[in-house]
């Protein structure tokens, strides 16, 4: 049992509460390796967040999101506001860790007290990601930070799964992304809130902005039910250029939400039902894996299996309902 672990649960909501770094790391890491003797804490801290605004940032890899990130931070601390980001970085195959990359590009923000940066491996998973995800999420909310930012790997379903945890999800394109064809068979469309051409210097930006305005329009009438029509900026960020632009932007998508309740209040629950999805299946997830590593399932039902009397969605089905019993 670690020295943490061995701390009440209050002490522990405590610890979080005051800002204690450290105890935030530690619980992080457990959230990281799926400890379920956290749940006490977290469902504690839950009670205590949901102030701050929060931004998931995605797109390609290459795209420039840590660096625009950067920027980015250095916008909301002139503006006076406190800033942490949990970044989720792709996993060394070897040791399971995560490259840190994105770390690395923000690290001119260590010594500032106002901005909390914390990666996460993504381990290469797609299971369990979310879920770790939303945990450390919801330790983070609880410290009272004016503004979180979620920054993914890539776009693929497990990015997608913890960007569903944002009220505003900036989705960043290149001119190296593709055509219209490309953006419209990644369906970035039904993804971003706000969208962002960086690396707007290198040639055929333009034209992306162009394309990807054009298909916002013509997508307008979906967005009319929601009353939210998404923006188009260029960005340089290794120079800074349109990054105050999209800060206001991003505050736009948040005044909107503040002036339609009702839109996000359907944020929300969406946030929710995901966040509830995660849980269930974690929850059903390992006491299926109790059954199977602790009793071997039932002997019977695997031989009937591997002798094709019975398929496998039958023995799902067997294995979920011993396991709700």
């Amino acid at each position: 049992m670690s020295e943490l672990e061995r701390i009440s649960v209050a002490q522990q909501v405590d610890a979080v509460l005051s800002g204690n770094l450290r105890a935030v790391a530690r619980l992080i890491t457990r959230a990281e390796n799926g400890d379920p003797a956290i749940r006490d804490v977290v469902k504690q801290l839950y009670r205590h967040g949901g102030r701050a605004q929060l931004i998931g940032i995605t797109g390609p890899p290459g795209a420039g999101k840590s660096t625009l990130l950067d920027q980015l931070i250095a916008t909301y601390r002139r503006h006076g506001k406190r800033i942490a980001v949990l970044a989720v970085d792709p996993s060394s195959p070897y040791s399971g860790g995560a490259l840190l990359g994105d770390r690395v590009r923000m690290n001119r923000h260590d010594s500032d007290p106002a901005v909390f940066i914390r990666s996460m491996a993504s381990r290469g998973a797609l299971g369990g990601l979310a879920m770790a995800a939303g945990d450390a999420l919801t330790i983070m909310d609880a410290m009272g930070w004016d503004v979180i930012v979620v920054e993914t790997v890539g776009i693929g379903q497990s990015e997608m799964d913890v960007m569903r945890y944002a009220s505003c999800i900036v989705l960043l394109q290149t001119a190296l992304s593709g055509d219209e064809t490309q953006l419209s068979k990644a369906g970035v469309l039904e993804i971003g809130d706000i969208f962002v051409v960086n690396k707007a210097d290198v040639a055929g930006s333009h034209r992306m902005v162009n394309a990807l305005r054009e298909m916002v329009h013509s997508r307008n009438d979906q967005n009319t039910l929601k009353g939210w029509y998404p923006d188009v900026v260029a960005t340089e960020a290794t120079t800074g250029r349109g990054v105050d632009e999209l800060y206001e932007k991003i505050q736009r998508r948040f005044d909107f939400l503040s002036a339609h309740p009702a839109a996000a209040q359907e944020s929300s629950l969406t946030q929710l039902r995901a966040r509830a999805f995660e849980i269930a299946k974690d929850v059903i997830g390992r006491r299926i894996e109790r059954e199977l590593d602790e009793h071997g399932g039932d002997p019977q039902l695997l031989l009937d299996a591997l002798n094709r009397k019975i398929d496998p969605y039958d023995l799902s089905d067997r294995l979920f309902n011993k396991a709700s019993a």
